[in-house]
């Protein structure tokens, strides 16, 4: 169920929060640069309108999401 964690974010990658792993979040696009770190826009599977907008950096930390197929 699980990938391994790579050390990039691409448009259509899975991702579930760790406190959470029933809601599915998928990355749609990149958000507006803030400072020197890479943002994404992602949507939760089913609910085209709720967006949220997260770092790479918190996105590939095992302490808040997690990648999934």
């Amino acid at each position: 169920m699980f990938k391994k964690n790579k050390k990039t974010v691409d448009v259509g990658d899975r991702f579930v929060k760790t406190d959470d792993p029933n809601t599915v979040w998928i990355v749609a696009g990149q958000g507006a640069p803030v400072a020197a770190i890479p943002h994404f826009q992602v949507v939760r599977e089913g609910y085209t309108n709720r967006v949220r907008t997260l770092s790479e950096q918190v996105l590939l930390d095992p302490d808040f999401y997690r990648r999934v197929e």
